[in-house]
């Protein structure tokens, strides 16, 4: 997929672990999501679901919370974010100091 970002620069989507791209869940879904997950560990934990069972559960979990796709212009800075109804909604940034790269993953402690 691609994006034609209004300062005429090319967003490309066509391949996974992007830094210009992020999912973003409803803060309204967040603690249900990860309520629902507790109970595919817990699931796990006695038994009654695989690993491989809870694994697909969990991810239909994550794609349920309504999760939408966004986008950061590399060139400009504007994020593109996916509405509720399919549509792409454009959000410019108010400053030229805004963060390039604002989407990009910053590995926490547990992550090194």
């Amino acid at each position: 997929m691609k994006i034609n970002c209004q300062c005429g620069a090319v967003i490309h989507d066509s391949t996974d672990d992007l830094p210009g791209k992020a999912h973003l869940i409803p803060d309204q879904a967040w603690c249900t999501m990860w309520d629902a997950i507790d109970q595919v560990l817990s699931a796990v934990a006695n038994g009654s679901l695989t690993p491989e069972v809870a694994s697909m559960k969990a991810r239909k979990i994550v794609r349920n919370a309504g999760t939408r796709f966004m986008w950061q212009c590399g060139a400009c800075g504007r994020l593109y974010i996916d509405d509720r109804r399919g549509g792409l909604q454009c959000f410019l940034p108010a400053t030229k100091e805004t963060d390039m790269e604002i989407l990009r993953h910053v590995p926490y402690d547990d992550d090194r």
